[in-house]
């Protein structure tokens, strides 16, 4: 993150051209060609538009998971050792699981969150009923994916090979059946 001196915490993406992005929605945006208004096709219809920025807050939630204990945190790390130079990675998980772990306590107050498993069950059982009031495999009641369906999925993808995703995935078969179908629809994401 040091190359981004305004902005301290993830999402932050860099493009080829060196100009770098933050926050989810603004990423996504342009991943995908720039779209910000409504679209003709329904791809970013107000509807949708409101279930990006719901994804944000979905993100909030995610965080104090992943980080619940020394051993998640260091866990999610885990890709230093195939992205850094051995002493780096080492440096990266250690340092860095532990600032996350203190981290933790602040995030869960900051958010209000008591039970962080339990408020974020909460909010996929909120993206859940939406997936429920679709006609088709994603929220957009199309055959393909709108904006809000590519936001929930980069949210919850971004913990992918993790216990919190393992867990999700496994207490949530309509959101199971939804994170499958979104993962054979979208190009595959770029893994470290």
């Amino acid at each position: 993150i040091k190359f981004s001196p305004s902005h301290r915490k993830v999402p932050i993406a860099v493009k080829e051209d060196g100009t770098i992005l933050v926050e989810s929605e603004t990423i996504v945006r342009e991943m995908l060609g720039g779209k910000k208004t409504q679209s003709d096709d329904g791809f970013a219809s107000a509807d949708a538009e409101k279930w990006v920025e719901w994804s944000d807050e979905l993100a909030r939630y995610v965080y104090p998971n992943v980080t619940r204990s020394f051993a998640e945190c260091r866990q999610a790390l885990a890709y230093a050792s195939d992205a850094f130079p051995a002493l780096e990675a080492t440096m990266i998980q250690w340092v860095g699981a532990f600032g996350m772990s203190m981290a933790h306590g602040a995030i869960k107050k900051k958010y209000g969150i008591a039970d962080e498993r339990k408020a974020l069950e909460d909010r996929l059982l909120v993206w859940q009923t939406q997936l429920g009031r679709s006609d088709g495999p994603f929220r957009s009641g199309r055959t393909t994916p709108d904006i809000a369906d590519i936001a929930v999925f980069g949210v919850l993808s971004a913990v992918k090979g993790l216990p919190t995703h393992d867990d999700i995935m496994a207490n949530n078969p309509t959101l199971a059946h939804w994170h499958d179908a979104m993962d054979h629809t979208l190009p595959p994401l770029v893994e470290l």
